[in-house]
């Protein structure tokens, strides 16, 4: 059994982590550390990890050796900690942004200081694209959710030669995107029917797409990302507007997705009026670590279309980690991941 501690671990994705990684029947959770909750059990923030074992949270100082670390920490908890994580943990697999971006890239989207010294090269953690890169990775950085989705609908594009430069991404998104400490915002009756574009500019999913793309494709194009909240509490929806870069057939939009996707179990393209929900949505896959993607293609305007919806938490968050955790140890990828959702919700 693999040894496995999750930092952080009090916060929505540190819950659905200890929800994937305690049914998972090759690793051990030994360590969840929180100093909010320390000495408290796991199910008195997640009601939904009841009667999982007797394991309580521990100060953050007290987190001991695992061979393999998933840090749910805020942006910059990870980064200040690492001198330390590094003599404890063999491997880690980070859910926050601290490590998602090239210094650079990194000091220009989120102004903080450049990682710590000692860090080893991190491997971006789309396991769809990155797949043979993670079993030697000693530091795997997750995506952000609306950048997850983004990434998934732009890449075979791009590899493929289809679109110009300019990409229009609008991503819609929950509410525990924010994550479980409230602000003037996220508070219930601020938000519970909101639907605004609050990062109308110059949200860091930007630079997370642009940098990615261009590691993954070598092709880096310029991203206009807007982010909308909507009133549900889980779920994105990412719908990536390109433009063709030559004539196109309307087929080839549609054959670069399917060609890319069709062995990856974790990624469906889904046909208009193939079932009940004929274009992506979140709600099918509330609670998976699936996204279903939809292309359509207005070939009088040269405008390309995808649709990408995921659950943030899972697939945008700790389902990935969990898959990334199989890839790194060499498990088959599926596992410990095999819910497929509710219908009705």
């Amino acid at each position: 059994m693999t040894r496995v501690a999750v930092l952080g671990a009090s916060g929505y994705t540190g819950g659905e982590v200890l929800r994937l990684l305690l049914a998972h029947p090759g690793v051990e959770v030994v360590q969840a550390t929180s100093d909010q909750f320390a000495g408290k059990r796991l199910d008195y923030p997640h009601p939904h990890l009841r009667g999982l074992g007797a394991l309580r949270f521990t100060p953050h100082e007290q987190l001991g050796p695992c061979d393999v670390l998933l840090s749910c920490m805020p942006q910059g908890g990870l980064h200040q900690r690492w001198p330390r994580i590094s003599e404890l943990a063999g491997r880690v697999v980070d859910l926050s942004a601290d490590f998602r971006l090239e210094d650079a890239e990194h000091a220009r989207w989120y102004r903080k200081n450049p990682r710590p010294a000692g860090t080893p090269e991190f491997v971006y953690g789309l396991p769809e694209w990155t797949a043979a890169q993670l079993p030697n990775a000693r530091l795997v950085a997750v995506p952000g959710c609306m950048a997850h989705a983004a990434l998934l609908a732009l890449l075979p594009l791009v590899r493929a030669g289809l679109v110009k430069p300019d990409v229009i991404v609008d991503a819609k998104t929950g509410s525990s995107g924010g994550g479980a400490t409230p602000d003037r915002a996220s508070h219930h009756p601020e938000r519970a029917n909101a639907l605004r574009c609050y990062k109308p500019v110059g949200h860091r999913h930007t630079g997370e797409i642009e940098s990615i793309t261009a590691r993954l494709t070598g092709q880096r194009p310029t991203v206009h990302f807007s982010a909308t909240a909507v009133p549900s509490v889980r779920g994105v929806l990412a719908t990536v507007h390109a433009f063709a870069a030559r004539p196109i057939d309307e087929s080839e939009p549609l054959r670069a997705l399917a060609s890319t996707y069709r062995e990856k179990p974790f990624v469906h393209v889904v046909r208009p009026n193939a079932s009940a929900s004929p274009f992506p949505e979140p709600g099918p896959l509330l609670g998976t670590n699936h996204c279903d993607l939809s292309v359509d293609v207005d070939a009088e305007r040269g405008r390309i279309v995808v649709n990408a919806a995921l659950d943030n938490l899972v697939k945008g968050a700790a389902g990935t980690a969990v898959h990334v955790l199989n890839l790194m140890l060499g498990r088959p990828e599926t596992e410990g991941l095999v819910f497929r959702g509710l219908h009705p919700l």
